[in-house]
């Protein structure tokens, strides 16, 4: 049994993951060469030498390519700058791909990691053309600031891969200020010094160069160029809803999972000039020269470790009330300020999705889903449970007060009885921390997106399908809810750490919600389908809970009761910002 202290370490760990890009090769012959290693000669990227694995059961062969650089190092001039093609002179000029080693891209949280990070990897069973398998792209998760595409347990590997009967590809992109920078200094300016573009979201260009090389190459291993889902969680989810509405990637992928993404989009490129430029002095850039030209030249100049958030004072680093009730950290926590609506790579906020003005050429099916209890790890850690109904009162009014509203007695005792009564999910409960855990859970993630769900299948398009998951499904770890990565974990086998085995306390229901989750992600990319009945939202959403059929289908939205109390409350408005 994993003691609760030390699970929530591995959880958090988990949850700060960050994307491993995948790398441009353009494969024309595939040849092997000994019973360990397998080669691919490739147009751009050179021969490519991959190794073959042995999966558990002793007998099937799975063929891993590791750390394929798809585009050049984002280094010196390049910084600061969409990704740029990688090739190698001569196609049989071998490289190794079977350095399995995981690369990251530099960590706006620690400092770990490096900036020639935009590698990929591939695993397929059968490198031939002839049976072409779905392809799964995974974006990792780690707010866009952490994280990277080989994290053991919160990664394809080959496992699952098998499981998936695909070819499966983990990507790293740029992270922070490196991947999502949005000042003035880096905007582009004609030759004139008129505007041209703000030169942001250069991560989300990271994971469009990916889809290039899937859509050029990816035949090559295996994997259908027609049939690829990206999916990702929590910042990876985040970015699969800037993908979703960014005109550069259109087209490029057929499905999409969203799991636990920051709904709202909310700053154009202007406001995030203004967002970051106040992050940036506050930890420290130091770029204050006094003309444009020469801070810019200052931001290309500095150690690249001198571009990370100073996390020893979190009050100044964006985002951090995340898993907190609303303004814990005043409206700087409340936003991280990553991906900005730029008018070039994502070009309208979900939200606005139907003024996009592009649309996919075929039927693009996407989930959007998050857990029932997202902020439990850190309300948690941050605040003892609280024991009484009072206690509960007494904290709801102290954080109440912070969002400058007067908020009766009464309304403060609705909100502390809200899920013991007429709550299809958690009644009976009469925990008190357990009402805390669902209140912050529902007000920043779950109402808002519904919302914002129904918002992007209001649009008028005729190929975009939204569909809402909600997994209230528990571990079976005594006090474990269905917290912040649950669904990304179990998907890919509770692999993470010590959640590889039944004494980690997981036993039979554990893995037939893996066994029903893996089945869902792999119908979806075999043929876009669903579970029988599973409607797009708002007509039906899927609720994944503690039954024996684990699915179970309804007309009501998740938590739609709370929701609407919520709403009432001008509460739902807090959801995750990006």
């Amino acid at each position: 049994m994993v003691s609760k202290k030390k699970f929530l370490g591995i959880v958090l760990g988990t949850s700060c993951l960050a994307v491993i890009l995948i790398t441009v090769v353009v494969v024309v012959l595939v040849f092997e060469e000994g019973p360990d290693t397998v080669k691919v000669r490739t147009v751009t990227g050179g021969t490519l030498i991959g190794k073959v694995t042995t999966l558990k059961d002793g007998k099937t062969k799975m063929n891993e390519f590791h750390n394929i650089r798809y585009a050049q190092a984002p280094v010196g001039t390049l910084r600061f700058r969409p990704p740029v093609r990688y090739e190698v002179a001569g196609a049989d000029t071998e490289i190794s791909a079977t350095n399995s080693t995981p690369i990251m891209c530099l960590q706006s949280d620690t400092g770990l990691g490096t900036e020639d990070c935009l590698v990929l990897s591939v695993r397929s069973s059968n490198l031939d053309e002839s049976a072409l398998k779905p392809v799964l792209m995974w974006i990792h998760g780690g707010g866009l600031i952490a994280g990277y595409g080989a994290a053991p347990g919160y990664s394809f590997d080959s496992e699952v891969t098998h499981e998936l009967d695909a070819v499966t590809v983990n990507i790293n992109y740029r992270l922070g200020f490196l991947g999502f920078s949005s000042v003035k200094e880096l905007w582009n300016y004609d030759a004139g010094g008129a505007f041209v573009d703000a030169n942001a979201n250069n991560g989300i260009r990271d994971m469009i160069a990916a889809l290039d090389w899937i859509q050029d190459n990816i035949a090559k291993f295996g994997g259908d160029p027609d049939r690829v889902t990206i999916i990702g969680e929590s910042g990876g989810g985040t970015a699969v809803l800037a993908l979703i509405c960014s005109p550069l990637a259109n087209n490029k992928f057929h499905a999409a999972i969203s799991q636990s993404p920051a709904p709202e989009m909310r700053f154009s490129y202007t406001e995030g000039d203004t967002f970051q430029r106040e992050s940036e002095n506050s930890v420290g850039f130091g770029c204050n020269q006094d003309t444009l030209a020469e801070r810019k030249q200052c931001l290309y100049d500095k150690p690249a470790k001198d571009l990370i958030f100073d996390f020893k004072n979190p009050a100044n680093v964006p985002g951090t009330a995340y898993f907190l009730f609303p303004m814990s950290y005043g409206m700087k926590g409340e936003y991280a300020g990553q991906i900005i609506v730029d008018g070039t790579v994502v070009t309208k906020a979900p939200r606005e999705l139907g003024a996009a003005g592009f649309q996919p050429a075929s039927p693009l099916p996407i989930i959007i889903s998050n857990c029932a209890e997202e902020a439990w790890q850190q309300s948690w850690i941050s605040k003892p449970p609280v024991r009484s109904k009072g206690d509960l009162a007494e904290l709801l009014t102290t954080h109440l007060k912070k969002i400058n509203k007067d908020f009766t007695e009464e309304e403060v005792s609705n909100l502390t009885n809200l899920y013991t009564q007429n709550s299809p999910i958690i009644n009976p409960y009469q925990d008190p921390g357990k009402v805390w855990s669902y209140l912050v859970s529902d007000i920043r993630s779950t109402c808002p997106t519904n919302d914002v769900v129904k918002d992007m299948s209001g649009t008028e398009n005729t190929n975009r399908k939204f569909y809402r998951l909600y997994v209230s499904h528990k571990p079976s770890i005594e006090e474990i809810p269905a917290f912040h990565a649950y669904d990304a974990l179990a998907l890919f086998g509770y692999s993470s750490s010590n959640l590889n085995s039944t004494s980690a306390g997981l036993n039979e229901k554990d893995f037939a919600f893996h066994d029903h989750y893996v089945a869902m992600v792999k119908k979806f990319a075999i043929d876009q389908t669903l579970e029988e009945g599973w409607e797009s939202f708002p007509g039906k959403s899927m609720t994944y809970e503690n039954s024996v059929s684990i699915s179970s289908l309804s007309s009501n939205e998740p938590q739609q009761y709370a929701c609407k109390v919520l709403e009432g409350l001008d509460l739902v408005k807090y959801g995750w910002q990006n």
